[in-house]
């Protein structure tokens, strides 16, 4: 039949591709899936056949992610509705999610068009990422325009302009991972309208959910109320806050409200006054110390996150000197040129954290993607690390070990000269 011939064409590069990938047996199982699920065997033969950047694409992506691969099996059509875009080869820009967002109907009791397009848009970061349209740095910058875009639309659509949103963490630095919640305080009166933004933006249905929302940055953590007002937050800063809590500022920004210029006016000046303590750099460094005792996984070679010289170290390293010199920046990136800038890193110290700091994070980057979770460890058996160091961009977990080892250990060594030896 016509669909085996065009078959026997496709199955050699088919091949050739899927042994080049981490883990063969789960990507070629994904590909049979996705071909049952496509229907029309004979026209995705011929479109593959035919395009052969678009059979990279397909195959370096069921391997990446199970996430991306279970969704183009539920919806086969994405493939050619997304890479058919002229825009496919662009970063989508939060104005431009906006601009989508408002265009699909959605409304206060129907809001899984969101859902959909925020699936649609992971899928389409995915897929750009795995062929090398975008780099680790890109992908952080669209998928925090893409979250931000969701959180902005659906607080509008759910209906209170007067509940401002504060973001922090990495959603502050404009810096998330795949798999990632977001880090949010609201300032305003009432409760009830933060309350019903949290509960919809994770209700999953069958298209997912738009993102989790964390507040555990708000004054008193869980124990506190969800909103506060101006002066509650001033009375907090200057009277209550520990100094992680003044640290985390370091990352806020506004993202939409009417207090927002107002609540960061407060927050800067409560941030530079807590910057000003004799013993901020020790307490900073007990305070990583803490977090490596309470979150590590217990091996600090996987640990990639809160290990020594692990990302935790190289974020604490940059926001532990910008307090010191008045740097107010929420992302890391730009934090290290401004202290660059000021001669607290001179260039090789400063490229080298950089070059040090986006291998841990195209790592970490490379662990959610699969599954869309925050994993923030290596794994601990051998054949998955072989298959995450492919993932990586290595053809060995040895040559890959070599250059996360030196990463860490450039991270861990700047950390001991810059903080515990100024401390």
């Amino acid at each position: 039949t016509r669909t085996r011939q065009i078959f026997q064409r496709l199955r050699p590069i088919l091949l050739d591709w899927i042994a080049k990938v981490a883990d063969p047996d789960a990507t070629l199982n994904q590909f049979l899936r996705f071909v049952e699920a496509y229907g029309l065997r004979s026209l995705l033969f011929e479109l593959l056949v035919t395009n052969p950047k678009l059979l990279e694409l397909v195959v370096k992506s069921l391997d990446a992610s199970r996430f991306a691969g279970d969704l183009l099996i539920r919806q086969p059509q994405l493939l050619e509705d997304l890479t058919r875009d002229p825009a496919f080869d662009e970063p989508r820009s939060l104005p431009e999610n906006l601009r989508r967002l408002e265009s699909l109907g959605a409304s206060a009791n129907n809001l899984d068009p969101i859902r959909a397009y925020r699936q649609r848009q992971l899928l389409r970061i995915i897929l750009r990422e795995v062929v090398g349209l975008a780099t680790p740095a890109a992908v952080s910058a669209e998928l925090s325009d893409l979250a931000e875009a969701c959180l902005v639309f659906t607080a509008t659509l759910i209906g209170d302009e007067q509940l401002t949103i504060i973001a922090f963490g990495k959603i502050g630095g404009r810096d998330i991972g795949y798999g990632a919640d977001l880090d949010v305080i609201f300032v305003g009166e009432e409760n009830r309208t933060a309350q019903n933004l949290i509960s919809v933006m994770a209700q999953p249905t069958a298209e997912g959910n738009i993102w989790a929302l964390d507040t555990r940055l708000r004054p008193e953590g869980e124990n506190g109320p969800l909103v506060c007002s101006l002066p509650t937050y001033q009375a907090y800063y200057d009277n209550r806050a520990q100094l992680w809590e003044m640290q985390a500022l370091t990352r806020a920004r506004a993202i939409t409200g009417p207090l927002k210029d107002e609540f960061m006016d407060l927050a800067k000046a409560a941030w530079r006054r807590a910057s000003q303590d004799p013993e901020l750099l020790v307490k900073i460094d007990s305070m990583l110390e803490r977090i490596r005792r309470e979150r590590g996984s217990g091996s600090v070679f996987l640990d990639l996150k809160t290990g020594c010289g692990g990302i935790i170290e190289a974020e604490f390293l940059v926001q532990a000197l910008q307090m010191r010199e008045n740097i107010w920046e929420p992302n890391w990136d730009r934090a290290v040129n401004g202290l660059r800038e000021c001669g607290l890193f001179n260039d090789a110290e400063a490229n080298q954290l950089r070059q040090s700091y986006q291998l841990l994070r195209r790592c970490e980057s490379g662990l959610r993607r699969y599954e869309n979770k925050a994993v923030s460890s290596l794994p601990i058996d051998p054949d998955e690390q072989r298959k995450c160091a492919i993932r990586f961009g290595y053809d060995t977990f040895e040559n890959f070990r070599r250059d996360y080892v030196r990463a860490r250990n450039t991270v861990h060594a700047l950390y001991e000269q810059k903080i515990k030896a100024s401390g």
